[in-house]
C-alpha cells in the first residue's frame, strides 16, 4: 500500500473503484456457481448427483484463490496505467468464465470419458487468468520493489516464479491434449510438481526482472546500503 500513496489522488481514487469492480465481478462469479445446481424435483434427487456439490465447492475454492490474487495484485505495485487496466479487465474476464469452464468440464462426459472440448475450454480459461495475472504481477513488481517488505517482495517474486513454469506447461497441456485428446491430460498434471521445482531453484530475485528500484530500500528512495 506504500506506492499506492505515491500516486496522485485521482489515481489512488480510481484503484479503490477497479478494486470494488474487481470485488462484483469475483462475487457475481460465486452466485452463478450457485445458480448451475439444480433444484431437485423429489426429495430422492437431492443428493443423487453428488459430484455436482462436488465441482461447486472445487469451483468455489479455484474462485476464491482468483480473488486473493486479485487483492494481491491491487495491493502490491499496481498503477492505473491505460495497459495495465486493459489486462487487469482480461484477468476479470477469464474469472468470470471459471465457473462456466468448470461446470462444462465437470459434465461433457462421453462413453464415462471427459470430452476434449470440455478439458480444453478448462485449461484455457485457467491459463488466461494465470497468463494475465503474471503481467499484472511483472508489472507490478518492477514498479514498487523498492515499496515492498520483505513479505511482501517473497510472496510477489512466488507468483512471478510460478508464473513462469505454470504458463509454458498449461501451453504445452492444451497444445497435447488438442493432438492427442484427453489421453494427453496427465501432461497437465505435471505443471504442479513443475512449479514446486522452479520455486525452489529461484528464490533470489532476477534484478533484470524486479526493475531499476531493486536496489532501494524499502519505502525510500535512497540506495539500500545507504543508513
Amino acid at each position: 500500500m506504500r506506492f499506492r500513496q505515491t500516486l496522485p489522488l485521482g489515481d489512488r481514487h480510481l484503484i479503490g473503484r477497479l478494486e470494488s469492480f474487481g470485488d462484483i465481478v469475483v462475487g457475481f462469479s460465486m452466485s452463478q456457481l450457485a445458480l448451475q445446481l439444480e433444484i431437485p424435483r423429489t426429495a430422492g434427487e437431492v443428493f443423487a448427483h453428488s459430484l455436482r456439490y462436488i465441482v461447486f465447492f472445487v469451483a468455489f475454492g479455484v474462485v476464491s484463490g482468483f480473488w486473493f490474487r486479485f487483492h494481491r495484485i491491487m495491493s502490491t505495485g499496481f498503477a492505473p496505467r491505460r495497459i495495465d487496466v486493459i489486462l487487469l479487465f482480461a484477468f476479470l474476464a477469464f474469472v468470470a468464465l471459471t465457473p462456466y469452464a468448470l461446470v462444462t468440464y465437470s459434465r461433457m462426459r462421453g462413453n464415462d470419458a471427459l470430452a476434449p472440448q470440455g478439458v480444453l475450454l478448462y485449461l484455457a480459461v485457467i491459463l488466461g487468468v494465470i497468463g494475465f495475472s503474471w503481467l499484472l504481477t511483472l508489472r507490478g513488481m518492477r514498479r514498487a520493489w523498492g515499496y515492498l517488505d520483505a513479505q511482501q517482495r517473497r510472496d510477489t517474486w512466488r507468483a512471478f516464479i510460478a508464473g513462469v513454469a505454470a504458463i509454458p506447461g498449461f501451453t504445452i497441456a492444451l497444445v497435447s491434449i488438442g493432438v492427442n485428446g484427453t489421453q494427453a491430460f496427465p501432461v497437465f498434471l505435471a505443471v504442479i510438481p513443475l512449479v514446486l521445482i522452479a520455486r525452489r531453484l529461484f528464490r533470489r530475485p532476477w534484478p533484470l526482472v524486479v526493475g531499476p528500484h531493486a536496489g532501494l530500500a524499502p519505502g525510500t528512495l535512497a540506495p539500500a546500503e545507504v543508513s
